[in-house]
């Protein structure tokens, strides 16, 4: 079975990026990069007994972090991840 990851950028601007990220677009937490620390953040948590948050935030994380490092700070506006 496939899985998808959404994230969208939700804003940005010197010291942080903020990202929506989630199965969908009805049901999604928010996760953000403090560029001035050098931090990855969990602001809210995917709230569902379908979805385990974990799995969602960990691959959320690892796409920001590739943005971060690979990218250098590319934050697009929209990116999915597919398993």
């Amino acid at each position: 079975m496939a899985v998808f990851v959404l994230m969208l950028k939700k804003f940005e601007d010197e010291e942080r990026v903020v990202y929506q990220y989630g199965p969908n677009e009805d049901l999604m937490g928010r996760i953000e990069y403090d560029k001035i620390n050098g931090v990855i953040n969990q602001l809210s948590q995917i709230e569902s007994q379908e979805f385990a948050d974990e799995f969602f935030f960990k691959r959320a994380g690892r796409r920001l972090s590739r943005m971060i490092i690979n990218e250098n700070q590319n934050f697009v506006d929209r990116t999915t991840i597919e398993f």
